[in-house]
């Protein structure tokens, strides 16, 4: 009798654990779900402020300096979430000195980058209306990547809550500043400082929010050099991979900048801007299906298109957002942005062809981190940057912008055929750990 209610107790005791851990597991998706959705609309609202009031060529001018910050925030990941996460979701004791010395790592890597970049803008920028807003954006860097050591510590306690109200409380104050600086008639130049603003207001919530990991001064005096540098190791492994893939998706506008008249670039931009929207669905499902079932067996040795099934549903996935971009594409651009960028509706949908090939591009990236393959990552990038480059820039006086996309394309694939040589080259896939700090 005894041992039957002891059964019956751990039957409800367990039913009730499984029950609490589908409750936080949704709980914490709506909180992430809700962070996108309100990056997507605030980032579309501004942009769609700024285009309306400044015109095609002042939002171009903002379209390229965002383009250099996302550039210069992939430089700066020294040790990334990637990297992070898996050791934060296993440490119980010593959290406070694995943060605070990941921050400093951080922030040597994202000052470095923010400096590489500024002079990578001095030098190639001509504009000096685009040279001064890309350097007043580039302040940011310093304020976003090593805060969101912050962040990763709380997706590693699975609580998704603290991270999406200190990024809508940036995001509020980077609509604010527009709005004032746009009802005030202020310089386009002006604008710029709403992103440091946003990026210094999350900042701040991101360190109020590790009280409970313990106080500033206490976590300060745990950084050491031989703990930071193990980190240092311990991160950058990935760093290339990383800046290359966060290079390739916008080197389209990097490239086309410079060549396009500001108008048109302008026109261009807004349009892959909504690409790009369209694109965080095919990070986020990546994100959603890895964990789920794919990473135990992409660690194995059977290459990545034999999860043919799982790579013809992304690539519906993809295929529905090009009809629906195909459909209502000039009514979105007239909708968020005004009648002026209606003439981007051809480089949306050719911007959500390529978008094709990026959903279907989860799965191998998939098989490349789960595999722990650092240098396959940046062969991988790597061939699929030079590709990409050298199309948009021989073929750009035949096919104009649409040169941008299709260089894009042209690189996923690349990339594809480049990962099928290094893993023949070096068929050994045994997951391996790689150094711990």
């Amino acid at each position: 009798m005894q041992a039957d209610s002891a059964r019956m107790n751990a039957a409800v005791s367990g039913f009730v654990a499984r029950s609490h851990a589908r409750t936080a597991a949704l709980r914490n998706f709506g909180w992430l779900m809700t962070d996108k959705a309100l990056a997507v609309v605030f980032g579309l609202a501004v942009f769609g402020l700024i285009a309306r009031y400044y015109g095609p060529a002042g939002s171009g001018h903002y379209a390229y300096a965002l383009a250099l910050l996302q550039s210069a925030l992939g430089l700066s990941l020294v040790c990334s979430a990637s990297a992070l996460l898996p050791r934060l979701c296993r440490l119980r004791s010593g959290v406070g000195a694995t943060l605070a010395n990941v921050f400093v790592v951080r922030l040597a890597g994202s000052l470095c980058a923010a400096v590489v970049t500024a002079i990578f803008a001095v030098a190639t920028i001509s504009d000096p209306q685009r040279l001064l807003i890309a350097l007043i954006m580039l302040f940011a860097v310093p304020l976003i990547e090593p805060f969101y050591t912050a962040v990763v510590f709380w997706q590693s306690r699975n609580d998704n809550r603290p991270p999406t109200v200190s990024r809508a409380s940036g995001l509020i104050a980077r609509a604010g500043v527009v709005l004032v600086a746009i009802s005030l008639n202020a310089p386009l130049w002006v604008l710029a400082f709403a992103w440091v603003l946003e990026a210094l207001t999350s900042a701040s919530l991101q360190v109020a929010s590790l009280k409970p990991v313990g106080k500033l001064r206490d976590l300060a005096k745990r950084v050491s050099v031989q703990r930071a540098r193990a980190y240092l190791r311990f991160g950058v492994r990935f760093l290339l991979g990383l800046w290359l893939a966060n290079l390739f998706i916008r080197l389209d506008r990097l490239v086309l900048g410079g060549l396009l008249p500001a108008q048109e670039f302008g026109i261009y931009a807004s349009a892959m801007q909504l690409v790009d929207v369209w694109l965080q669905v095919a990070y986020l499902t990546g994100f959603a299906v890895g964990p789920a079932f794919l990473y135990e067996s992409l660690a194995k040795a059977r290459p990545p298109w034999t999860h043919w099934r799982v790579g013809m549903t992304l690539a519906g996935i993809g295929v529905a957002g090009l009809v629906v971009a195909a459909l209502f594409g000039e009514a979105a651009l007239h909708l968020i942005f005004g009648e002026a960028f209606v003439g981007g509706y051809p480089f949306l949908v050719a911007g959500t062809a390529f978008g094709v090939l990026l959903f279907v591009d989860q799965i191998v990236q998939m098989k490349v981190t789960a595999s722990n393959r650092p240098l396959a990552l940046a062969i991988k990038w790597g061939s699929a940057c030079l590709a990409a480059l050298a199309v948009q820039i021989s073929m750009y006086g035949s096919w104009g912008a649409y040169a941008g996309p299709a260089g894009l394309a042209v690189g996923v694939v690349i990339g594809w055929i480049a990962v099928w040589a290094t893993f023949r080259a070096s068929p050994q896939t045994t997951a391996t750990n790689g150094a711990r700090p």
